[in-house]
């Protein structure tokens, strides 16, 4: 009955009677209703049934590490951040460090140039690390200087063979603060000595090149200051000596500075004294007025070379010179009192 009535073949009011009719009715709706979950009531019900069987268990060494790198997983990405920022501007930084160090004086770069140097300085630990960074700067100014030369600059040109000289002179002193009590530092002081050679040969060479063009002259009569040194002191060790000379280098070029703003002022000097020293007479009007002009003719003879080379980029250049050659002088003292120190001597066993 139940599948006649399902497909049409029979109408549900032809069953006669009437229990068997509602049983074919029932069976016949719950073949058409689809299966529906229990609703929010009979849920919660089950969950606090479930809830209430479970008994906790103390924390385990696998939960402990599991939870620690769920909290190490949240900054991570903010680490990874950082990190990467921070590769970023190392790579700018070694860039522009790289870059600058082919620059001269009133380059962008220039102090770029010169904190790397005094970077590298500061992290030398002994007195061989700090020499050689010297000798390195030192070859930097002397690069510097060559560079000058030929693009005419005078100026600049003996402010870096002056600076050359200091550094020289800071590196033969560091050497010389453990000549007597490190064997091993003769072949240091040897290999310096042989790179100074290298350096005198090349600014020979530069600035024959330069002299014989008008416009680089200057600048090559200026590098040829470290072409050619003095004889040092006796009774000196070599790295003392070395020194020495390298401070006699750098005074030489500060002098040469010096020398090109002086004669404005010593012109400037003997006016002063000439108008402050002239006696007052009584003369005529007419001489008066005829002498009255000789102060200012005389003012008026002052060479024009004087007036043009004292300029304040002259008084600067002499200035930075001499106090290059006064650190040069301090190190060379400084080479002097320490490669006098000797190890103290061990008492014999008895």
């Amino acid at each position: 009955m139940i599948e006649e009535v399902a497909r049409g073949d029979r109408l549900l009011e032809d069953i006669q009677d009437p229990e068997l009719r509602e049983t074919v009715r029932l069976a016949l709706r719950l073949h058409k209703d689809p299966y529906s979950g229990p609703d929010a009531r009979t849920r919660s019900r089950i969950r606090s049934r479930v809830f209430q069987t479970f008994r906790p268990r103390p924390t385990s060494l696998a939960d402990r590490i599991a939870i620690a790198f769920e909290l190490l997983a949240k900054p991570a990405p903010y680490a990874m951040r950082v990190f990467a920022i921070a590769i970023i501007v190392a790579c700018i930084g070694a860039s522009t460090a790289l870059v600058s160090a082919g620059t001269v004086a009133d380059d962008p770069l220039y102090s770029v140039k010169l904190a790397s140097e005094q970077m590298r300085l500061a992290l030398a630990a002994t007195p061989e690390d700090r020499a050689i960074v010297e000798l390195s700067i030192a070859e930097h100014r002397l690069a510097e200087a060559a560079t000058l030369a030929t693009g005419g600059y005078d100026d600049d040109v003996i402010v870096a063979t002056s600076e050359y000289g200091e550094h020289l002179a800071n590196a033969a002193a560091e050497l010389a603060q453990v000549e007597s009590i490190a064997p091993e530092t003769a072949t240091l002081v040897l290999q310096l000595q042989q790179k100074i050679d290298e350096h005198r040969a090349t600014a020979a060479a530069v600035s024959t090149r330069l002299a014989a063009d008008p416009s680089t002259a200057p600048a090559a009569a200026a590098l040829a200051v470290l072409a050619t040194t003095n004889a040092p002191s006796q009774n000196l060790s070599p790295a003392a000596a070395i020194a020495e000379q390298a401070a006699d280098t750098a005074d030489r070029a500060a002098t040469a500075a010096e020398q090109r703003v002086a004669p404005r002022s010593t012109a400037t000097a003997k006016a002063t004294v000439t108008a402050t020293a002239t006696p007052q007479r009584t003369v005529a009007p007419g001489a008066a007025s005829a002498r009255a002009e000789a102060p200012r003719t005389t003012e008026t003879r002052r060479p024009e070379s004087a007036r043009e080379t004292n300029t304040p980029k002259n008084e600067r250049a002499a200035e930075s010179a001499r106090k290059a050659a006064d650190e040069a002088k301090h190190a060379a003292q400084k080479a002097k009192e320490g490669s006098k120190k000797t190890p103290s001597p061990t008492p014999p066993r008895r």
